[in-house]
């Protein structure tokens, strides 16, 4: 569980609730209107369904689990693990690679072994991981798209409840005031006139609620997790490389750890690598 995640939503809950707690410290019963929240939650798993084919509609619930879900792909743990594989293909072959593929845990590593293992071109080799990792970016981004659109259907359903609630409100007021007196209910129509706006204003508020706590932020972090994996994943591909061409193990590994901090690299030494 990634709790960055979950407590950034649980602190934006929370402060907004606090925002919301009158003089009684209750929550005031204009802000809890299912029917705005029916048009605004509706509107936009609506409109998401008709933009996206429902296959990749049906899994949205996954793609909002990696936002969620923390990944450890460290970087030097990966390192570690392609100079165990160039130091075993040094002293026994790249055949010998074989053996460890089930014990892989990166999918991307396992498909660039297995293809190391066949391929015997490494100008072939580079083209097939460079074509997995461009596939892996447009699926992550197809669902990073989807919830930057869901963050921009939600405002605008919450402005569309908002006129209907408008609309609503001046037709059955200009009912009232064709049978009574302006003099005599002049007071009456003001406060049923802010009552009615202030519960048409509150699908605007669960709008842009969900947008910019919840699609908008998901989006944003499923963006993160893609640039983490296609970092981690770089860098399995330099060394992949590196093991087909048979270099030195401590040149592959001189040329990753370009990838990393200067700090982490500094500490490596430090430890005796």
């Amino acid at each position: 569980m990634d709790v960055a995640t979950l407590f950034g939503l649980l602190i934006g809950l929370g402060l907004i609730t606090l925002g919301m707690l009158d003089d009684s410290f209750s929550i005031p019963h204009a802000f809890l209107n299912w029917n705005a929240m029916a048009i605004v939650l509706g509107g936009t798993l609506s409109a998401t369904l008709i933009n996206y084919p429902f296959k990749k509609f049906l899994g949205l619930l996954k793609v909002t689990g990696k936002a969620f879900t923390k990944h450890e792909m460290e970087s030097i743990k990966i390192i570690n693990q392609l100079s165990g594989y160039s130091k075993i293909v040094r002293e026994k072959g790249i055949l010998e690679l074989e053996n460890h593929i089930p014990k892989m845990i990166n999918r991307f590593m396992q498909t660039g072994v297995e293809m190391a293992l066949v391929e015997k071109d490494g100008e072939k080799l580079e083209r097939f991981l460079r074509s997995e990792m461009t596939n892996m970016i447009i699926r992550h981004r197809n669902g990073q798209e989807m919830f930057y659109n869901m963050g921009s259907y939600a405002p605008a359903f919450g402005l569309l409840g908002t006129v209907m609630g408008l609309i609503l409100m001046m037709t059955q007021q200009g009912q009232v005031t064709g049978i009574a007196t302006f003099a005599q209910d002049t007071q009456a129509m003001m406060t049923s006139l802010l009552s009615g706006m202030g519960r048409a204003l509150v699908t605007t508020f669960y709008g842009v609620l969900l947008a910019n706590l919840v699609f908008i932020p998901i989006g944003g972090k499923l963006k993160i997790r893609s640039d983490e994996e296609v970092f981690i994943n770089e860098i399995i591909l330099t060394g992949i490389l590196s093991i087909h061409a048979k270099e030195h193990p401590l040149l592959m590994e001189e040329k990753l750890l370009t990838f990393i901090p200067k700090i982490d690299k500094d500490s490596l030494k430090k430890h005796g690598r």
